[in-house]
């Protein structure tokens, strides 16, 4: 791939960039929290949440490669702006609800849609070549950049925040929607949409490639890291603030302290995601999905007699995090076929949203029950122990193969 980026990929790093650009990342929880919901409530939501991606990925996967995977990207940006301006209006949990459900659906057009338009489009562009050799490196690039204005915006929206808690969604709605002219101005990969591309095709095609015993595995061991990962972002803003009080901050500023802490967050994240492709060519996949979980699940464990490492751990495990997601991308692109593609990807992505939810109920109650820090300690033991037990009963990662660019 040349040092320049094509027009089609330097269109997609500007849609990334409206993607991360939030405003709201770095409040969200303390604005849900400060409505007078639990921690138990709280994990309740991301629950309805991942329940709405479940239920939304297969049908619009399936949209995606149906009527275009453009479109349901631009839908699905749009369906976000909107309740991007919602969540600001929202007070009780059942308004919560009804926007996390709607936001779920918008997102479900785009999981899956935006990374098989990608892995097509650097196919298409390598002349026949093995199907989106570059992907991680492009994927991660994008992320790392979208991750890198996303560290800009955090203190943005904390400071925000501090003078109206309504504010960061106006601006990121905003934001958002630029996102929507920006995708009219990519060509739809691959064949296009596909009207013979009918429901008993996208099962088919489901079970002869996610079914399969490799995949399945993977799938499996994948879920088991991505849902501890993901309940951990129930704790961080709560853990940030009441560290932000503990050293002097005042009270007034202490959400402008989040978004600064939220800014080292995704910096570190995004210089993570830049180097996706380095991370690939040094460890390999399948080093990376044997190192991330042990490093991550010890450092949480040990938060049970230092908790003063609790803020170091959220660095690490959003770090891990941004780059697993990449490259478990990567290796479920090398072993589909190109029909269906965005079907297959989004069926993974409903059976890691579907293994979130037992953790993020578990997690909101152990954190009214115990602390967060004492949760976060309990589910590093549980993920130690899973991706142990995994390994000595199957193969979740297998040894790259010489086609996997």
């Amino acid at each position: 791939m040349s040092r320049v980026p094509s027009g089609p990929v330097a269109t997609y790093y500007a849609y990334t960039v409206t993607t991360y650009a939030s405003f709201t990342t770095a409040i969200w929880i303390l604005f849900v929290r400060a409505q007078g919901l639990s921690f138990a409530e709280v994990g309740a939501l991301n629950s309805v949440w991942w329940a709405g991606l479940v239920l939304g990925e297969i049908p619009t996967g399936y949209l995606g490669d149906r009527l275009g995977r453009r479109n349901s990207m631009i839908l699905g940006t749009a369906i976000i702006t909107a309740m991007t301006v919602a969540m600001a209006h929202s007070t009780t949990f059942l308004q919560f609800a009804v926007v996390y459900g709607l936001w779920a659906l918008g997102q479900t057009f785009r999981s899956g849609s935006d990374d098989a338009w990608l892995y097509e489009v650097l196919r298409d562009e390598s002349r026949g070549g093995t199907g989106g050799g570059d992907f991680a490196r492009v994927k991660g690039r994008a992320t790392g950049i979208g991750l890198a204005v996303g560290a800009v915006a955090a203190p943005a929206g904390g400071a925000l925040a501090d003078a109206d808690f309504q504010l960061p969604f106006y601006a990121t709605a905003a934001v958002t929607a630029v996102g929507i002219p920006i995708l009219l101005t990519v060509p739809e990969s691959g064949e296009g949409p596909d009207s013979s591309f009918d429901v008993r095709t996208a099962l088919g095609v489901i079970r002869r490639q996610l079914a399969r015993p490799p995949l399945r595995a993977f799938v499996v061991y994948f879920a088991l890291l991505f849902g501890v990962f993901q309940m951990t972002y129930i704790f961080d803003q709560p853990v940030a603030q009441d560290a932000a009080l503990a050293v002097g901050v005042p009270e007034s500023a202490t959400k402008t302290a989040v978004g600064v802490v939220y800014a080292g967050f995704t910096a570190v994240a995004a210089v993570v995601s830049y180097g996706t492709g380095t991370i690939k060519e040094r460890l390999g996949i399948r080093g990376w999905f044997v190192l991330a979980p042990v490093v991550v699940g010890g450092l949480f464990l040990a938060l049970w007699v230092l908790p003063v490492l609790a803020v170091p751990a959220f660095f690490v495990a959003r770090a891990a995090n941004t780059a697993s997601v990449t490259l478990g991308n990567q290796y479920l692109n090398d072993r589909v076929e190109s029909v269906g593609r965005a079907t297959v990807l989004s069926s993974a992505s409903m059976a890691l949203s579907l293994a979130v939810i037992p953790f993020e109920l578990t997690g909101g109650v152990l954190a009214d029950l115990l602390s967060p820090v004492r949760a976060l300690a309990l589910f590093g033991g549980v993920l130690v122990v899973g991706v142990g037990l995994l390994w000595l009963t199957s193969e979740p990662v297998e040894r790259a193969s010489s086609t996997e660019g």
